[in-house]
């Protein structure tokens, strides 16, 4: 079995306070990131009715992991140029697109939009990842 593979599984079985386990729409990503030495510690997809509409991840507090993922997200933007809004960027120690800072002053279809291209942007961000460990 692959290292991929094998830390799908895991991460498959993997939840938090109540039982629930990570959100489909972001598995790959934190996948990704712990396969890469990058450690996360919560995450969610994104959701309209309850939680944050926008996808993060949260990762440990170690400099060289945020160095590493600020390494990863320079590499990532020097090919894909898209709209600063759906930009990932890290504050403190959570992995989020630069526009959700301003989710609370979205409208209900803004929000539903712009979730969408958030979730398209990480989506984007797991396949680069990807990339590199299949390298």
């Amino acid at each position: 079995m692959s290292k991929w593979s094998e830390m799908i599984t895991r991460f498959e079985h993997v939840t938090d306070k109540l039982g629930k386990g990570i959100d489909d729409g972001i598995l790959t990503t934190v996948v990704a990131l712990n396969v890469l030495g990058i450690h996360t510690t919560g995450s969610c997809e994104g959701h309209i009715e309850w939680g944050l509409p926008y996808p993060w991840i949260d990762i440990q507090p170690e400099l060289e992991g945020k160095h590493q993922l600020y390494e990863y997200l320079k590499h990532f933007y020097q090919s894909n140029t898209i709209d600063f809004d759906r930009s990932l960027t890290f504050h403190g120690y959570r992995l989020r697109s630069q526009g959700s800072a301003f989710s609370s002053l979205f409208t209900e279809s803004e929000k539903q939009r712009k979730l969408e291209a958030y979730q398209a942007e990480m989506n984007a961000f797991a396949a680069y990842l990807k990339t590199l460990i299949d390298a």
